[in-house]
């Protein structure tokens, strides 16, 4: 038990060389390294918000609660609660690609919202010029 005045921090280190796997064949983890799990992570998000625009279709929910939900069964409240998941699926060394990457998407999503433009309006304008 630690002292009352301390703080518990986790220090992650990563490896910046270990992008890619040799390959399973040579007896490789693809988990181990940083371009299969986050291919992994992105596939089982999208999977995942795919299966439940499916599934909501019919009660005609919009695709943002899909992704909600989406974020809600792959976090801590309902498959992080396994630690076996949670550990091979999110390690904490993989915590700064896929913040990064996700900060990226949003970047682009806000530029998409911006660039949003009525088609009226440009066809307006064109035959103006």
């Amino acid at each position: 038990m630690p002292p009352q005045n301390a703080t518990q921090d986790t220090i992650v280190c990563y490896a910046p060389l270990m992008i890619t796997t040799h390959g399973i064949w040579q007896g490789d983890d693809p988990l181990n390294y940083s371009l299969p799990l986050f291919l992994l992570q992105l596939i089982l998000v999208v999977v995942t918000t795919r299966v439940l625009v499916f599934l909501l279709k019919p009660l005609r929910q919009p695709r943002v609660i899909s992704e909600i939900l989406g974020g809600v069964i792959l976090g801590p409240s309902v498959m992080g609660r396994s630690k076996t998941f949670a550990n091979a699926v999110f390690p904490l060394r993989s915590v700064m690609v896929l913040e990064t990457m996700a900060n990226i998407g949003l970047l682009y999503f806000l530029f998409l919202v911006g660039v949003e433009m009525d088609i009226a309006v440009i066809r307006r304008t064109g035959r103006k010029a």
